[in-house]
């Protein structure tokens, strides 16, 4: 939260309004569910992504709260410590019919070598919970806006190289959010859940530093067995800012 007298937050902004707008649905008793998630061997959806793990003890954390979540609400799609990500940009957005083959993947992986090697590593703080009528999120702000930064950085280097045409079609991603649970059924307590995730909104998980950012082929969910990592690129130890 800003602190009073600072400026306003856009991202904290967008994690709020995402608060209000759940609050509004889960009081009608009901929940947004996946019909996906019912299914998901028939889900063919794939896409191509840039992503941020988070380190290992930033993973640990969120699994406890994870572990938590599970106690209130076990009927529901909860994310694997493998899957835990945030998204850096959605180069093509996970949709039916997805073929790798016919994507410039040589192209892609020397324009992100060529960008990355100038990019210093970043922190990033995830602090509380925010919700859609369809999910639950740790919301996670990056040191100077730097996410946002780096974002604009690969648009337009992506435009630049006419690989650009198929960014922010879903939405333009603004957040450092990680989802953490998604809806394929009502829950059996939404009221005692909707309290859970209120007593969570200002809890601190900390800081950790983001050093890599993988390139991979998706699915909707990020699916620890569907993912496929097509490259892997350090963030460079120099004074390069983001």
């Amino acid at each position: 939260m800003s602190d009073a007298g600072s400026k306003p937050d856009p991202v904290q902004a967008i994690y709020d309004w995402l608060w209000a707008d759940a609050l509004a649905t889960f009081a009608t008793g009901r929940v947004k569910t996946d019909p996906h998630l019912l299914d998901r061997a028939a889900d063919d959806r794939r896409g191509l992504s840039l992503i941020i793990r988070p380190a290992p003890d930033m993973i640990a954390r969120m699994t406890g709260l994870i572990d938590r979540l599970r106690q209130i609400a076990p009927d529901q799609h909860l994310y694997r410590p493998d899957e835990l990500h945030i998204t850096l940009l959605a180069l093509l957005s996970a949709t039916s019919g997805f073929d790798l083959g016919a994507v410039p993947v040589a192209a892609y992986r020397d324009l992100l070598a060529d960008l990355f090697a100038h990019v210093r590593p970043f922190e990033v703080h995830f602090t509380g919970v925010t919700a859609s009528p369809d999910c639950v999120m740790i919301c996670g702000h990056s040191e100077g806006d730097a996410l946002n930064v780096l974002r604009d950085r690969l648009r337009e280097a992506l435009a630049q190289a006419g690989l650009g045409t198929s960014l922010d079609r879903r939405y333009r991603i603004v957040t450092a959010h990680a989802t953490i649970l998604r809806f394929y059924a009502q829950p059996a307590n939404l009221p005692a859940l909707v309290a859970f995730l209120t007593s969570l909104r200002d809890h601190d998980l900390g800081t950790f530093r983001v050093e890599q950012v993988e390139f991979v082929t998706n699915d909707w969910y990020m699916s620890h067995d569907r993912v496929q990592v097509l490259a892997r690129y350090p963030l460079a130890q120099c004074m390069f800012p983001v």
